[in-house]
C-alpha cells in the first residue's frame, strides 16, 4: 500500500511548472501510477515560467532580504519609499505615487493593474507577522503586457523600512523568465460501462517558488494516488479519471488548459468534479467547500457524515483548478485541510513536510475515496450540472480577474466589468 506520507516527503521540493523540478515529480508520481498497474498520459502546454531568482533592499548602506516576484525580470529600481496602510489609496489618488516605490501589505491581481496605471515605479509586499516572505508572481498577460517591479519582504524587515519613508532606496532583481512546457498527468480508470457519465477528480502538483509545497499540495497530490490505489482494487460502474494538474500556482494554467482540450467532452460527459487542494496538517479542520447547488451541499455533507465524519460544508467559490469548469455549470466539491503549521506556511519556505502527517492526511484520503465512490456507483447519477444563482456573479468576477478578460460562460452574464 502506498505510504501517504512518504510520498509528501519524497515530492517535498519546489517544484515550480516547467521545471526540471516538476519533471522529477511527475516521475516520482508516475512510478507509483505504473506499480498500480495503471497507465497515465501526459498532456503539455506552453507557459511562461521562471527560475527562483534572488532580490534585495538597499536602504541607508543596509541591504535588506526581498523575494522577487514570479515572472519579474532582471532589474534595478531606485526611487523614494512610501508606506501605505492600506494599497487602495493607490486607486483613489490618481496619479498621486507617479514614480514612487510603494510598501503595503499584501498583493492582488487587481492592485496589479493599478499600479501599472498609476505609474508607481516599484512595489514591496508586505509578509504576515512571524512568518518568511512569501511567494506572489505576475500573472501571464500582464508579464507580457507591462507590469510594476514587485518583491515581498517579511514583517519584520517592513518594520524596519517603514523608517526609511520618504528615502531613496534601491532594488535589485535578478531573475530568469522563459517560455517553458508543463504538463498534466492524466489516468484513465475504465468503468464497468453502467452509463457513460465521466467523473474527474484532481488536484496540481506544482509548487510556487521556494517552497517544498508539502500542504498545498503534496497532500492533495498523495490523495489522489490513494484514489487510484483504491480503484485499481475496485472497478467502478462508471468512467473516472485522475488528474495531477500543473501550472496552479501560475494562474490555473493546466486546469485552463485541460478545459479547453477536452471541451467537447466535458459539456457531454461530466457532471461533477471533485478538487483536492491543501492537505496534510497534523492538526486542522477539514473542509467540503461546494461550487453547485444547495441540494448537492447537502448530498456530500450527509455521505461524509455516514462514515463518520464531520466537515465544515458550505458553498462558495474556491481558488483553485475547479473554477475553470464552472462557466460551463460543471458543479464540484473542494476537499481540503487547513489550520495547522503546513497550511499556515503557504506559499512560504514552511509549508514543510516536517508539519504534515498520516494522520493529518488520513480524513482527506477517506472523504475523497468515499464521496468518489458513492458517486461513480450510484444507481442513478447523484449529480445535476448546476450552480445556484447566488454564486454566478462571485465566478464571473473571479474569472475577469484571473485572466483579465471577459469569460466565456453558460448563463447570462451578470457582472459589469
Amino acid at each position: 500500500m502506498i505510504n501517504p506520507y512518504k510520498v509528501v516527503k519524497e515530492i517535498g521540493f519546489e517544484r515550480l511548472a516547467g521545471s526540471e523540478n516538476e519533471r522529477k515529480a511527475a516521475k516520482i508520481l508516475c512510478n507509483y501510477i505504473s506499480e498500480l498497474g495503471l497507465n497515465q498520459k501526459f498532456e503539455s502546454f506552453k507557459i511562461t515560467s521562471f527560475d527562483t531568482g534572488s532580490a534585495k533592499i538597499i536602504a541607508d548602506g543596509k541591504e535588506y532580504f526581498a523575494h522577487p516576484h514570479g515572472l519579474n525580470e532582471n532589474a534595478t529600481i531606485e526611487g523614494e519609499l512610501v508606506f501605505l496602510d492600506n494599497s487602495d489609496i493607490v486607486i483613489y489618488n490618481k496619479g498621486a505615487f507617479k514614480d514612487k516605490i510603494i510598501m503595503s501589505y499584501g498583493f492582488s491581481r487587481k492592485l496589479a493593474l493599478e499600479l501599472v496605471k498609476s505609474k508607481v515605479k516599484a512595489y514591496i509586499g508586505i509578509g504576515a507577522p512571524n512568518k518568511k516572505a512569501n511567494s506572489s508572481l505576475h500573472r501571464q498577460k500582464t508579464y507580457k503586457e507591462g507590469y510594476v517591479h514587485s518583491v515581498n519582504v517579511t514583517h519584520e524587515d517592513a518594520i524596519k523600512l517603514i523608517k526609511k519613508t520618504g528615502k531613496h532606496i534601491k532594488i535589485e532583481i535578478k531573475q530568469q523568465v522563459e517560455e517553458r512546457t508543463a504538463q498534466n498527468i492524466v489516468v484513465d480508470i475504465q468503468g464497468k460501462g453502467y452509463d457513460e457519465n465521466l467523473t474527474l477528480v484532481f488536484g496540481h502538483y506544482d509548487s510556487v517558488s521556494r517552497s517544498p509545497g508539502a500542504s498545498d499540495n503534496a497532500g492533495g497530490s498523495v490523495t489522489l494516488l490513494k484514489v487510484a490505489e483504491y480503484f485499481s482494487k475496485h472497478t467502478p460502474l462508471r468512467d473516472l479519471r485522475i488528474i495531477f494538474f500543473s501550472g496552479e500556482e501560475l494562474g490555473l494554467l493546466g486546469s485552463q488548459a485541460y478545459v479547453k482540450d477536452h471541451l467537447e467532452e466535458l459539456k457531454q460527459r461530466v457532471n461533477f468534479v471533485v478538487n483536492v487542494d491543501v492537505a496534510g496538517d497534523d492538526i486542522g479542520t477539514d473542509h467540503l467547500n461546494v461550487i453547485g447547488s444547495k441540494e448537492l451541499l447537502g448530498y456530500l455533507d450527509g455521505i461524509t457524515k455516514e462514515v463518520g465524519m464531520v466537515f465544515n460544508s458550505k458553498l462558495d467559490i474556491f481558488s483553485s483548478d475547479c473554477m475553470p469548469f464552472t462557466p460551463y455549470e460543471i458543479p464540484s466539491v473542494n476537499v481540503f485541510r487547513a489550520g495547522g503549521k503546513g497550511s499556515n506556511g503557504i506559499h512560504t519556505p514552511d509549508d514543510h513536510p516536517r508539519f504534515i502527517s498520516n494522520n493529518g492526511l488520513k480524513n482527506t484520503i477517506k472523504a475523497t475515496i468515499n464521496i468518489v465512490d458513492r458517486i461513480v456507483n450510484a444507481k442513478v447519477y447523484p449529480v445535476k450540472k448546476e450552480i445556484d444563482k447566488s454564486l454566478k456573479e462571485k465566478i464571473e468576477k473571479y474569472l475577469w480577474n484571473l485572466n483579465y478578460e471577459k469569460p466565456e460562460l453558460e448563463w447570462e452574464p451578470k457582472y459589469k466589468k
